[in-house]
């Protein structure tokens, strides 16, 4: 699923890591975990959508490139 690309950021390696702990103290189910974070991946990706508006252009510089070679 591509909205779980974001669950590998600081941000979502600590609410992985929050929950894990919360399952091992037996104080969430692992569907409630689950539940959560499918939220999670929703949320992130609506922020960025809303919010993030740069863009990141290449160019290639050619000459400089076949000087070079």
């Amino acid at each position: 699923m591509a909205y779980q690309l974001y669950r590998n950021t600081t941000l979502g390696n600590s609410l992985q890591e929050s929950l894990d702990e919360l399952i091992q103290s037996q104080q969430i189910t692992p569907q409630l975990a689950l539940q959560v974070l499918l939220q999670f991946d929703k949320a992130i990706n609506a922020a960025l959508a809303q919010r993030v508006r740069n863009r990141v252009n290449f160019r290639i510089l050619a000459p400089i490139l076949q000087n070079e070679w």
